[in-house]
């Protein structure tokens, strides 16, 4: 008998994906047509609705249950990087968003919308990837399904963020992987960290005989458990038909991962907004996303997906009224 790798099971969850709906995309767009008046009524938020009735799977799509899902984890390859104890940053940080301020709470507040922070290992970083893969594949397999819980909210829409400690590093890492390039071009940053994260990148680099390994194997190599959980999250929300919406340079190096192994995997997703993370408009180049805004805003914490979300929930509100 062969036996079954944790990441088999994963795989064919992939390729068992189910497809949108085009009868509801088409429901959303007779709307849009019978309107009387001059189009298009909702601009470029038309083709956006379309896509939300197509994965929720009905004509007259509405954001009644959205969640703010933000994944966070402390990866090893910070401490080169950043000074201080990195358990206590990595705390910190996560309590900002749990317990302190926090724009994204507010905006999930003023939309009604659950806010959920996924703590994968925040006080138990992931090894450091110079040094060897962070996660064995039993370890990431596992940090995938904890992920996919993200679904028993009972959410319509779920917009993705990331607060992990070290994880933009880890993000271009796996860019670096699955694209090519160079190290400063996926790790560069408008900051005092961009030396250390460049370097970190490039040894990682040389560590692996990158061809010899497939896209769950960069996971593993350079993700951590925040990463794998959010490429969880993304699969799970696929099988239950619910759409996602993608913020940051961290959240969409999760949504890459899928996108390399079958480029059809994240048709759910949109990408919410352009950061100001150098490397976020390539990487959603090479996964033929288009940003629907460009906010300006600098963090990947869901901020920009979560403003995102409550833009198309208006649009649906709208979509309301035109049916009535």
């Amino acid at each position: 008998m062969t036996e079954t790798m944790p990441f088999d099971d994963i795989r064919e969850l992939i390729a068992k994906m189910p497809e949108a709906d085009q009868v509801a995309a088409d429901g959303v767009r007779q709307i849009l047509n019978d309107f009387p008046g001059p189009g298009p009524v909702l601009g470029r938020l038309e083709a956006d609705l379309e896509w939300l009735a197509s994965w929720q799977k009905k004509s007259l799509p509405a954001i009644s249950q959205p969640l703010i899902a933000v994944f966070a984890g402390t990866h090893g390859v910070a401490g080169a990087i950043m000074d201080g104890d990195l358990i206590k940053i990595a705390r910190r940080r996560v309590d900002g968003l749990t317990k302190d301020k926090a724009a994204v709470r507010g905006i999930a507040v003023n939309m009604n919308a659950a806010f959920k922070v996924y703590e994968m290992g925040v006080e138990h970083a992931v090894s450091d990837f110079r040094q060897g893969p962070t996660l064995s594949e039993r370890e990431c397999a596992a940090s995938i399904a904890f992920g996919m819980e993200v679904v028993a909210e009972g959410a319509d829409i779920i917009a993705l963020g990331n607060a992990g400690t070290g994880s933009a590093t880890a993000a271009a890492a796996i860019a670096l992987a699955l694209y090519g390039g160079t190290a400063d071009y996926w790790a560069g940053a408008h900051n005092h960290q961009a030396k250390g994260r460049i370097k970190a990148v490039e040894e990682a680099v040389r560590a692996y005989d990158l061809p010899s390994t497939d896209p769950l194997h960069y996971l593993r190599n350079y993700g951590g458990r925040d990463i794998a959980g959010m490429v969880g999250a993304i699969i799970a929300a696929r099988i239950q038909s619910i759409p996602v919406i993608l913020d940051g340079f961290v959240v969409c190096a999760a949504a890459a991962i899928l996108h390399a192994i079958d480029p059809r995997a994240i048709d759910h997703c949109r990408a919410g907004t352009l950061t100001c993370e150098p490397a976020h408009e390539a990487l959603l180049d090479r996964m033929g996303l288009s940003p629907s805004f460009d906010f300006g805003v600098s963090l990947g914490d869901g901020t920009g997906a979560a403003l995102a979300m409550q833009v198309l929930q208006a649009a649906a509100k709208g979509l309301e009224t035109l049916q009535d």
